[in-house]
């Protein structure tokens, strides 16, 4: 039998179940994992990359002030150079982490160029301009007459922007250190919000989390509901789906663990096998901000292997006799 991700058991949760088990098994929800793979990675990236940039704005610090300020017969590019290189550096695990936690419909390819490029962009425009008033002004009247638009795909992916943007202001006025941190701790705040589902979650599911399965089991209780939903009737994000298949056994191993990640609930119903057509039946309750073409396109994404088609439809809700 199907395991979904809200059930603590092998059981599936029925439209039967009291709100106090369905809201545990929301609770009991394991979280997503991160791998150790990347967890070293980053760790080594961070340890190895904080000493190196460390120790050369250190030595930098001790040359004299006539060979640090570029007076002397040294440039002063080598210093923009060094602070550009540092928030190319810092930024390039905070583009790793956005890819490690988005789904391939959700990434966005030209923010990752953007949250690369843009902190080397604005450390330099900050050597630029710094102790000088007027240089300042002309840059606020040249990028007054550029104009841009860009719509992300999600809008949390904005975080990614300003973090960018704050690595390239503090390595631009010559503080790595401040950089170094806000990189580490935005990408450590990004994995586990990521991990825990925070924020993508239902109220519910992330109620539990937050405050325990109590708090859980009270919101939900205090819940509007129609009056159809009070007598147990199917609501409007009950569905039925039926995936047609090239093989029934590749394809639902293929299909059940994306429908957990996809759906609140999900159930087996049953498979069929003719001589045309192969199908698996399932009844689904999808999450508060799920829709059937957005269940049907990440399907058809992550399983377009081995899915010939699918079939959607809501559950409708049977007649209730009178005096019954």
């Amino acid at each position: 039998m199907a395991s979904p991700r809200l059930a603590l058991d092998p059981k599936p949760i029925k439209k039967g179940d009291s709100v106090p088990q369905a809201v545990s098994a929301v609770a009991a929800a394991e979280p997503r994992r991160i791998g150790r793979t990347t967890l070293v990675r980053l760790a080594v990236y961070y340890v190895i990359a904080g000493a190196a940039l460390l120790g050369l704005n250190r030595l930098v610090a001790e040359l004299p002030t006539a060979v640090s300020e570029g007076k002397g017969p040294f440039p002063g590019w080598a210093d923009a150079a060094l602070q550009m290189i540092s928030a190319l550096v810092l930024v390039l695990p905070m583009a790793l982490v956005y890819v490690r936690t988005r789904t391939r419909h959700k990434y966005d390819a030209s923010l990752v160029q953007t949250v690369i490029v843009l902190p080397i962009t604005v450390a330099a425009v900050l050597i630029v301009v710094q102790n000088s008033l007027a240089l300042a002004f002309s840059l606020a009247g040249i990028v007054a007459a550029v104009r841009f638009r860009n719509t992300l795909k999600e809008s949390r992916d904005a975080v990614y922007i300003f973090g960018s943007l704050g690595i390239g202001f503090s390595t631009g006025v010559h503080q790595l250190e401040i950089a170094l941190v806000l990189s580490l701790l935005f990408s450590a705040v990004e994995l586990v919000l990521w991990k825990y589902d925070i924020g993508v979650a239902d109220h519910t599911e992330t109620l539990c989390k937050f405050c325990g399965n109590e708090a859980g089991t009270q919101a939900e209780v205090i819940s509007t509901a129609t009056p159809e939903q009070m007598n147990g009737a199917p609501g409007p994000r009950d569905l039925k789906l039926r995936v047609f298949v090239a093989d029934l056994g590749p394809a639902r191993r293929a299909l059940e663990p994306a429908l957990t990640d996809l759906a609140k609930r999900w159930e087996f119903v049953g498979a069929s096998e003719g001589e045309e057509d192969r199908y698996l039946d399932y009844t689904v309750h999808l999450k508060k901000r799920g829709s059937p073409d957005q269940l049907s396109g990440e399907l058809l994404g992550r399983c377009g292997a081995q899915v010939v088609k699918l079939a959607i439809e809501p559950v409708s809700a049977e007649p209730v006799t009178p005096g019954h």
